[in-house]
């Protein structure tokens, strides 16, 4: 591949997406504003970020120019969804993660945008619809087989530990996500603090976090092993 233009491409789609029909608005809103706390926490962190919207009805695609943080993302998204749950509604999104080259960028059409990244989240994506792996939502797939050996039982930890997230979780989750103490958490949920720590505690957090923080200097010294790249202005 091209290291000199590493990207992450999220291509995802809402679970059992017609039984959500009476409530797609409610949906939309609601990825709608995990979208912008999203874009405004990345380019904090100096990571472009590019989201499609919806096509086909249930479908949508995120791109970033700062591969490191596509896990997070994708915890992230997931978390505020289930969070959707307080208006009883049952959604969840499968979530394929592809890192890779790009050989187009474009900002203002993220459909015209195309390359290895695009591809392998894609590929990513359509393992999650087979019969073999319906039970999952998240697969990750890289150009490096040895990386991705690792990825693989990365994301299916992070799968089996989000599915369980009850609704208090990943409202904390999510909280915490964007770095968020717990003293700020209690006020936003008006819970007292140590219930704070039971549900983050409950729901896994600090597991989740150092494997995030692992993706993330795994990510980082593959693209300095393959040399220095240039990410999209």
């Amino acid at each position: 591949m091209n290291a000199r233009s590493v990207v992450a491409v999220i291509s995802g789609d809402l679970v059992k997406s017609r039984r959500l029909e009476n409530d797609r608005s409610a949906v939309l809103d609601g990825v709608a504003s995990s979208i912008k706390v999203t874009r405004s926490f990345l380019a904090a962190k100096h990571s472009k970020f590019l989201y499609s919207g919806f096509y086909r009805g249930d479908s949508f695609q995120c791109a970033l120019s700062e591969p490191k943080h596509a896990l997070w993302t994708a915890l992230f998204l997931r978390a505020e969804l289930k969070k959707l749950r307080r208006r009883d509604i049952r959604v969840d999104v499968r979530i394929g993660l592809g890192l890779g080259a790009f050989s187009t960028w474009n900002e203002r059409d993220i459909s015209a945008s195309d390359g290895e990244a695009f591809q392998l989240s894609g590929k990513a994506l359509d393992s999650l619809k087979s019969a073999k792996e319906k039970y999952r939502r998240l697969r990750i797939h890289t150009p490096w087989p040895d990386a991705d050996a690792v990825f693989s039982i990365l994301a299916s930890f992070l799968d089996a530990v989000s599915q369980r997230w009850t609704l208090e979780q990943s409202e904390a989750i999510s909280l915490s996500l964007i770095n968020k103490t717990q003293e700020e958490i209690s006020m936003a949920l008006k819970v007292q603090q140590p219930a704070v720590q039971m549900r983050l505690q409950a729901a896994g957090y600090y597991a989740v976090k150092e494997a995030l923080d692992y993706f993330g200097r795994a990510v980082e010294d593959r693209i300095i092993e393959k040399g220095p790249y240039n990410r999209p202005l």
